[in-house]
């Protein structure tokens, strides 16, 4: 993966703030929104300029990893919630006859679980930032 200059400067921006010392998930979160501004600025998106502003400036003012870390777990488990519920769901269309609707929400559960991989990728990688 190739970094970019105005990448490399927004994370080492963000890394230079004394506060978030402590906070490295919360600098790695700070980054991506910059990058994110920067893209949105790039392609003339003023409007999601300023509301990626304002999601940087909540998360420089609040941010704590462990809230990061808890936020992402609370995700994991209402996701693995929803993938429970769409089992049984599957299970009761399927000894009701209804295959149409078994189908369907087979693809939904795939999408589900897909959904709850990248949750866990993502805790994963905060927790390779805290723990450094």
């Amino acid at each position: 993966m190739k970094i970019s200059a105005w990448y490399l400067s927004a994370v080492l921006g963000v890394m230079a703030l004394p506060a978030w010392a402590d906070n490295p998930a919360c600098q790695y979160k700070a980054a991506e929104i910059q990058n994110q501004i920067d893209y949105a600025r790039q392609h003339g998106n003023e409007h999601r300029v300023r509301g990626l502003e304002r999601a940087l400036a909540n998360v420089q003012a609040h941010c704590k990893d462990a809230n990061l870390l808890r936020d992402k777990q609370e995700e994991i488990r209402e996701q693995e919630e929803d993938i429970q519920e769409r089992i049984n769901e599957i299970a009761e269309k399927r000894s009701e006859g209804r295959q149409d609707k078994v189908q369907k929400l087979e693809k939904k559960l795939e999408r589900d679980q897909a959904e709850l991989a990248q949750l866990q990728d993502e805790l994963k990688e905060l927790q390779a930032f805290t723990t450094k």
